[in-house]
């Protein structure tokens, strides 16, 4: 069988067994290995001076298809998971894969026309599939390329993710080059899964560089935000100098929501998304490094990433700050102004009329009111004034604006 069988086949026997899509991926490139007999193979060119003298030595599907070949490469192994076990705690999953992986190779060529050695080098009886020659694969032949169709649909079927011979170099090279685009591709890929990131940055606080496993909740193109310590830790690409994303097989817990009402909005979790805000934007409203503002002529957009319900407490009692919003203003109108002040004439004049039953006694007092309510009138006058000519307009526009806000959410909020 071809090369690209080899590889087919093995990724649909792993993606069977459950290994998730990176493992088998990277495991599969196993099932090339015992095709090393071969000069004109793909493993083959890599190794030309010992493929040529395994070729000679014992022939092709021999010794590397054996029995004894895949226990070595289990052996060989051993001691590498033994190391992993002390180091991580838990037995590899990528030493069952690879060893099927490598299994997978010998299985497969059994259906080939001249079947496989797998005693070699103490027996040389060949292991066939089928007895009939007709119904034995030839390789490269159109039975060949119909069983990869067929492989690849399986394969693609069971695992429901297409896999590719760049995201296996991917996958093998996230492991040397630890870059932020890398680790934002594999972040993407396990967009639905809780993900933990190893990582090192410089710290600039401290002014030092730390090396440090941290759940990672959020990534995009310029930055990305950690759990560090039951807070959110904000790293920008450009102060992170190696990371790597590492899956679990735990769901992250995310909930989409759109609309208007804002008491659908929970309080807790992480907020990603947009909110639009329509004819309204109060003073009380900062960006920060989790809400970025976006102003327009009629709304407002509020971007945000990793947005806590303190980040967006105006959002979640938009009601009351349009409210407080519009008594402020509505106490700067001249009408306002000049009703409080009509209300403190009234006042005054009560006073002073039943403080005249009594005139000489309470001389003093009436002299003083009187002279408050004559700096009322002036003022309500100067105001009256002002109204003639409308210095309202602006003021009333803003109330009107408030009044008729509106808000709109497209939110993804992602829980812990």
């Amino acid at each position: 069988m071809t090369a690209a069988t080899h590889y087919a086949f093995s990724y649909l026997v792993l993606a069977a067994a459950g290994f998730e899509h990176g493992t088998a991926l990277v495991a599969s490139a196993a099932s090339l290995l015992p095709d090393v007999d071969h000069p004109d193979s793909l493993i083959g060119r890599v190794f030309g001076p010992l493929s040529q003298y395994i070729q000679r030595r014992w022939g092709h599907r021999t010794i590397t298809h054996s029995v004894f070949a895949m226990l070595a490469v289990m052996l060989f192994l051993l001691p590498l998971s033994i190391i992993f076990v002390y180091q991580v705690g838990k037995f590899p999953t990528w030493y069952s894969a690879v060893s099927l992986a490598f299994a997978s190779h010998i299985f497969i060529d059994l259906f080939n026309r001249s079947g496989v050695r797998l005693f070699s080098p103490l027996s040389n009886k060949e292991y066939i599939s089928f007895r009939t020659p007709e119904l034995r694969i030839l390789v490269s032949s159109w039975q060949e390329y119909v069983l990869l169709f067929i492989i690849v649909f399986f394969a693609f079927s069971i695992s429901n993710k297409p896999f590719s011979l760049h995201s296996a170099v991917r996958s093998i090279g996230k492991h040397f080059y630890k870059t932020y685009d890398s680790a934002l591709k594999d972040f993407q890929e396990n967009a639905s899964y809780y993900c933990f990131a190893t990582l090192t940055y410089f710290d600039e606080y401290a002014r030092t560089k730390r090396t440090v496993t941290l759940p990672v909740i959020a990534m995009n193109t310029t930055k990305a935000v950690f759990i560090n310590n039951s807070d959110r830790l904000l790293l920008r690409k450009e102060n992170i100098d190696e990371i790597v994303i590492n899956k679990t097989e735990n769901l992250l817990k995310t909930v989409i929501l759109k609309g208007s009402d804002v008491s659908q909005l929970p309080r807790e979790g992480f907020y990603l998304g947009t909110i639009t805000l329509y004819n309204c934007l109060p003073d009380s409203i900062k960006p920060s490094d989790f809400v970025e503002i976006e102003k327009y002529s009629d709304h407002t957009v509020f971007k945000l990433f990793c947005a806590s319900p303190q980040d967006i407490s105006f959002v979640l009692n938009i009601y009351t700050v349009i409210k407080n919003e519009i008594e402020l203003l509505t106490k700067k109108l001249v009408s306002t102004q000049i009703a409080k002040l009509k209300e403190e004439e009234l006042l005054l004049k009560k006073k002073l009329n039943i403080l005249k039953f009594n005139f000489y006694g309470n001389y003093g007092k009436i002299t003083r009111l009187s002279n408050e309510l004559k700096s009322v009138q002036t003022r309500i006058k100067t105001l009256e004034l002002q109204a003639t000519v409308d210095q309202d307009a602006e003021i009333k526009q803003k109330i009107e604006q408030l009044q008729h806000a509106r808000l709109w959410y497209d939110v993804v909020v992602i829980g812990l």
